[in-house]
């Protein structure tokens, strides 16, 4: 396994669509053709990975549909950007909650039915209050039943991943990229929408159809997919154990990530990236409708670019990174997101071709550094492990990140481009982590 991981790490550019063959420290690639390229990593998905990856569009399209407008949502009812900031940290914290509780409840009851049970709280639950909400109660409760999701962030993974080959790990992620794509050309569906109903109406609509949509595939995903090898021991062994002795067992998992200098850097990365897209997610469409002073129907504009850019970017772009180096391409995956922030906060009032441009960078440094990130991560991971190892560095990411939500909110109560203005600052943070890790690399 740690073979594996060192070449995935090295070559992750070389490996991003193309198949390959890994022999001792030697790698062969059996296409240049990206759509050959694309098919033969379709194929070799299979079993658990394959149900969970090819139904992810149940998902991706209507949360596509109603998550750039949900900040505005929210505004309708009289909620100020400091209590939106403040709901997005307390939601975080109650994730944290669970994200500690995950493993737990991930071996005890098993990886599918903790996938099904908590799916169908955490978002099916939250879709159905979002959808009636009446006031700021609603998206605190809200907040809190979207929280359980977080025990699937765990399973989810542990069944997709665990009876995978290593070497499909990188196809696998590629593809649920891939679903976020296709999810993005159905972004103007929800501007049509508002256009037609105004906000309000419209966003009912769409989270009831979320939560149409996403019971669908958890139902059916249920069914075609079964319990992995790792959990069914987890299972056994899991009999007659309470939670405290869980956590005991947590104590050997945390000092072997400690131990794992790469796996840390990686760790911060990824934490790094979560807090820029939570201020993004969160502020970005008050940004475009209060200052710049686009309509909300404009929001989707994002949505469809990003689907647009991040598909080239699958397709031709990175075959060519592979081709022509073999470091990391996240520090330019880093600097499309700097110039995506300047030139939005740089944009004049009603200016749609820098408004164009700051959505093309920011799909280029998601599509580029994202999907090498959550990688090398998941490859560093053992799989008799990776249920408690999911854990401990979710709570990481989400302790790390809590705070930005409200911190981000008072910010925006005093100017709406002072949370974007504090990504910046993060982007620098990140850019030096991807240094270190160049040096360690180096180093090893």
């Amino acid at each position: 396994m740690e073979d594996t991981t060192i070449r995935c790490y090295e070559h992750s550019s070389l490996m991003f669509w193309q198949n390959v063959i890994l022999e001792g420290n030697k790698i062969y690639r059996t296409t240049n053709n990206p759509f050959r390229m694309i098919y033969e990593a379709a194929v070799s998905i299979k079993g658990n990975a394959r149900a969970t990856v090819f139904l992810e569009p149940l998902f991706t399209i209507p949360q596509t549909l109603y998550v750039g407008f949900m900040t505005l949502y929210m505004l309708e009812f009289g909620v100020t950007l400091t209590q939106v900031g403040m709901i997005t940290s307390l939601g975080l914290v109650v994730h944290i909650i669970f994200a500690l509780i995950s493993p737990f409840i991930t071996d005890k009851l098993g990886r599918r039915y903790t996938t099904l049970i908590f799916d169908s709280i955490g978002w099916g639950g939250a879709m159905l209050v979002w959808a009636f909400a009446q006031n700021i109660y609603f998206f605190i409760i809200a907040a809190v039943f979207n929280a359980f999701s977080r025990v699937v962030g765990n399973s989810w993974h542990c069944l997709m991943l665990e009876d995978s080959e290593p070497r499909i790990v990188i196809h696998i992620f590629n593809f649920l990229h891939m679903a976020a794509i296709v999810a993005g050309f159905f972004a103007p569906i929800g501007a049509l929408l508002i256009n037609r109903l105004t906000l309000v109406p419209a966003m009912r609509v769409m989270l009831m159809f979320s939560f149409v949509s996403m019971m669908a595939l958890f139902i059916i995903r249920h069914f075609f997919v079964t319990e992995t090898e790792v959990g069914r021991q987890k299972m056994q062994q899991m009999k007659g154990v309470n939670i405290g002795s869980v956590f005991r067992s947590y104590v050997p998992v945390f000092r072997r990530i400690l131990g794992d200098r790469l796996l840390i850097v990686a760790l911060f990365l990824r934490s790094l990236n979560f807090v820029q897209f939570t201020i993004r997610q969160t502020f970005l469409a008050v940004l475009v409708t209060q200052r710049l002073m686009f309509p909300a129907e404009a929001i989707a504009l994002f949505h469809t670019l990003n689907a647009i850019v991040m598909l080239m970017v699958l397709l031709f772009i990175t075959p060519m990174l592979a081709r022509f180096t073999r470091n990391w391409p996240i520090s330019l995956g880093i600097g499309f997101h700097v110039a995506a922030t300047g030139v939005l906060l740089l944009t004049p009032a009603l200016n749609y071709p820098l408004l164009i441009l700051s959505a093309i960078f920011i799909a280029l440094g998601t599509g580029i550094a994202t999907p090498r990130i959550d990688t090398l991560v998941a490859n560093t991971i053992h799989n008799e492990e990776r249920s408690v190892a999911n854990a401990i560095m979710m709570v990481f990411i989400l302790s790390l990140t809590a705070p930005f939500g409200y911190i981000g909110g008072v910010l925006s109560e005093i100017d709406i481009r002072l949370p974007f203005i504090m990504t910046l600052g993060i982007f620098i943070v990140c850019l030096f982590m991807v240094y270190v890790a160049k040096q360690k690399t180096a180093a090893d």
